[in-house]
């Protein structure tokens, strides 16, 4: 975030990595994010940060391995599809409820994310991709949802061993509203999530042990308000 003079010695890049749950409105902060930096940037292609996702682990397979009742649910052509009906083992990823174990939500459907070999493969690729940007120097926002152990793991080696600079960021939302929003939503090529998700993610991504920097809360927040929370917090530790 700071510009420094032409001479100096151009600082670690900085990884900006925001977890929290689907629907929880983190992709919308991020873009507002990226934005705003690149307002402060002012020009300053060192200090300017590119956004990076999870979700383009989706744009990198062909959407005739989306899973049936993801594409069902984007009211989609299921005979495009390899996979002939849910849980057959032909989709790069699915979606398996959860319901039957314990959390602190509870409820149900609780669906949780899980990748086949394939897919699990495509996203160490993009988690990969990551450090290599941040080997030239380039600042990135990354949007994620750390559901598993082995996800953060993997993410959080590849950030250090870059040498970047990391800035954790939290997004919390009430399970309430996650669902409001989770039934509502519609996001492009992605439009819409199957009910169940929100309510699981949210148990998963935070039960990391993980040490935010900053924290903000997109229930009680608005994306600007959000925004200069971490913009602050950001100033506060030297960014």
């Amino acid at each position: 975030m700071k510009t420094g003079s032409a001479n100096a010695p151009r600082p670690a890049p900085v990884a900006i990595l925001v977890n929290g749950p689907s629907s929880s409105g983190k992709s919308t902060l991020c873009r507002a994010l990226q934005d705003r930096l690149a307002d402060l940037a002012d020009g300053n292609p060192d200090a300017a940060f590119a956004r990076v996702a999870f979700d383009d682990v989706g744009g990198l397979m062909s959407n005739k391995l989306y899973p049936v009742n993801f594409v069902q649910l984007q009211g989609g052509d299921l005979t495009r599809l390899v996979s002939r009906a849910p849980h057959d083992g032909r989709a790069a990823w699915e979606y398996i409820d959860e319901s039957h174990v314990s959390g602190p939500h509870g409820g149900s459907p609780r669906l949780r994310l899980v990748f086949n070999p394939h897919g699990r493969k495509l996203l160490a690729g993009i988690h990969r991709s990551w450090g290599q940007h941040l080997a030239l120097g380039t600042n990135l926002v990354i949007d994620h949802f750390l559901q598993d152990e082995e996800w953060k793991e993997e993410v959080l080696a590849i950030l250090r061993d870059s040498g970047a600079r990391i800035f954790f960021i939290g997004v919390f939302c009430s399970v309430t509203e996650l669902e409001r929003r989770e039934a509502i939503r519609g996001d492009g090529a992605f439009e819409g999530r199957p009910l169940g998700l929100a309510r699981r993610s949210d148990e998963l991504c935070h039960a990391h042990d993980l040490d935010y920097d900053v924290t903000v809360r997109t229930d009680e927040q608005t994306t600007a308000e959000s925004v200069e929370t971490i913009i602050a917090a950001m100033r506060d530790g030297g960014l």
